[in-house]
């Protein structure tokens, strides 16, 4: 339901409430970053596994979670792409979690 001011226009307030679920279809830059930032703290990701899961430029993404100030490092595998076909020097990237680093080191003294 929405209110009429005393012109009888809509007040701009919507009757249904928003949701803050993040959308999987948005594909501005800065929600594409959010996902990566998501998978790759589940576990390390290729660009191949980011461009199936909706990414359409993960190396510019990851360089942007960089630039964040992310710690992110990247090494070389072979990967095998949509296709079925095998690629070798596909970038995997894993996000370093400096705090869990930080305490095994201190665990390790």
């Amino acid at each position: 339901m929405t209110t009429r001011n005393d012109k009888g226009r809509s007040s701009g307030k919507s009757a249904t409430p928003k949701t803050t679920k993040a959308n999987d279809r948005d594909m501005s830059a800065a929600a594409q970053c959010k996902r990566v930032l998501e998978y790759l703290k589940a576990d390390g990701q290729t660009t191949y596994s980011l461009r199936a899961k909706g990414i359409s430029h993960p190396a510019q993404r990851i360089q942007e979670l960089l630039r964040l100030g992310y710690l992110i490092v990247s090494h070389r595998v072979t990967a095998v792409d949509s296709d079925g076909f095998s690629h070798a020097n596909v970038a995997r990237y894993t996000l370093v979690d400096r705090e869990r680093d930080l305490i095994d080191m201190m665990e390790a003294a």
